[in-house]
């Protein structure tokens, strides 16, 4: 497969492994700080749920997860670190303890990627890994018990056509148990990313032919020769039409608790500029906020939002949130300015009716005061971390849920 190709390239150039770390890799700080940390805000208070309901069922086991499309082992990761809502007096955050879980199941058609999760996880208790493919449906052995959480990650899904989705939705809901969730994870349909792929008619452009070049320098993206393979766009309604088909056919409801959109600017073709002719180094630069000891150019951290005529529909909440998104950054270079002035009051922000951008306002000018005779570079290793954090919340409370991000990611309930 092709799919597979472009990941193994990845794999052999040293690209697609959690021990390479940086600000260009593929767990960079955009990755853990803004993705992984926005999927678990919206999971957890669902899950929280499903642990409750086994907390007061006496004789219940633990929690059962199935991650299909599992790579190296990032759902593992993603819901083993998943915090809770805690007290800073506490010390473990985590949501999920160790003596919570039945089992972690995760598959994938990569063997390299298969042998990658072993060699990170694959000692740990309850949790296996294996080669299957749910192309043609949910991999079951014989009697194997229900999960939890049928979860999903990163555009898996996007990996299947419509007719494949219909027939795993259809098996998640026959094999699930009563309120258990399905985490689903596409590829969004009218990400600012491949913006020249928007249409008016989704049935004319199903897919995009996706290749993984971001994990490359500029200079180098040219320099080599990388697979490519189809991945499916969505939007909601394309999702809805295909999980009313799967509840029919399984005599289920399958409920849609949420969609949200994750990663609108910092996806990872925002500088590739591979389906869109206005790159941007957003994702390194956002990334670059989070990196202790290193100062962020915070102009090329400014986004030059170019509407596409004729798509107001999608333009609009994206131009809010790229408005939104300079004006903060601005008020912080505004703020450091007056600060090195030694300026005993900093200026107050600017009047806006966006309300996220006013509380993100309050909180990088608290921020700046509340610095001064602490240790440290105080702009690298907490201004521009509270700035990225602040850039985070903007993005999480002006999303629609529209498909207008990297990711299009929903939260299904099984209900029998």
């Amino acid at each position: 497969m092709d799919a597979d190709n472009a990941y193994l390239e990845a794999i052999r150039h040293g690209r697609y492994s959690e021990q390479v770390k940086g600000l260009r890799c593929k767990y960079d700080h955009v990755r853990t700080q803004f993705e992984d940390f926005i999927t678990t805000y919206y999971l957890r208070p669902y899950l929280e749920q499903v642990l409750k309901l086994k907390e007061s069922s006496p004789g219940s086991e633990g929690l059962r997860f199935y991650d299909l499309g599992c790579g190296t082992g990032d759902g593992y990761e993603l819901l083993s670190k998943m915090a809770r809502e805690a007290r800073l007096s506490q010390f473990d955050t985590r949501l999920i303890q160790e003596d919570m879980l039945d089992q972690y199941k995760g598959i994938d058609l990569s063997v390299e990627l298969l042998k990658e999760a072993e060699n990170l996880f694959g000692d740990y208790e309850h949790v296996d890994f294996c080669k299957r493919d749910f192309s043609n449906g949910l991999p079951l052995e014989e009697g194997e018990e229900p999960y939890d959480l049928y979860f999903t990650s990163y555009g898996t899904l996007s990996h299947c056509t419509n007719e494949e989705l219909e027939k795993l939705f259809t098996d998640m809901g026959k094999h699930a148990n009563n309120g258990s969730l399905i985490l689903a994870d596409f590829l969004g349909r009218y990400s600012y990313e491949w913006q020249n792929l928007w249409t008016k008619n989704p049935e004319e452009v199903t897919y995009m032919d996706y290749v993984i070049n971001y994990l490359y320098a500029e200079e180098d993206r040219d320099e080599v020769e990388l697979s490519s393979f189809p991945m499916r766009l969505m939007t909601p309604d394309e999702v809805m039409a295909i999980l009313d088909k799967a509840a029919r056919n399984a005599g289920v409801k399958l409920e849609v608790e949420r969609f949200f959109d994750r990663s609108l600017f910092v996806g990872r073709h925002i500088e590739t500029g591979t389906y869109n002719g206005n790159p941007q180094p957003l994702r390194l630069m956002v990334s670059s906020l989070f990196e202790r000891g290193l100062r962020t150019y915070f102009p090329d951290l400014k986004v030059d939002y170019k509407p596409r005529s004729g798509f107001d529909e999608f333009n609009a909440p994206l131009q809010v949130l790229a408005e939104s998104w300079n004006s903060l950054v601005d008020y912080t270079m505004t703020l450091m300015e007056h600060y090195d002035s030694n300026e005993e009051l900093l200026p107050y922000p600017p009047q806006t009716s966006v309300k996220p951008l006013e509380r993100a306002y309050r909180v990088m000018r608290q921020t700046l005061e509340g610095s001064k005779g602490l240790y440290g570079d105080i702009r690298a290793d907490l201004i521009e971390a509270q700035l990225g954090y602040a850039i985070r919340s903007l993005e999480m409370n002006l999303q629609q849920g529209k498909g207008l991000g990297h990711g299009l990611v929903g939260i299904i309930r099984v209900v029998k």
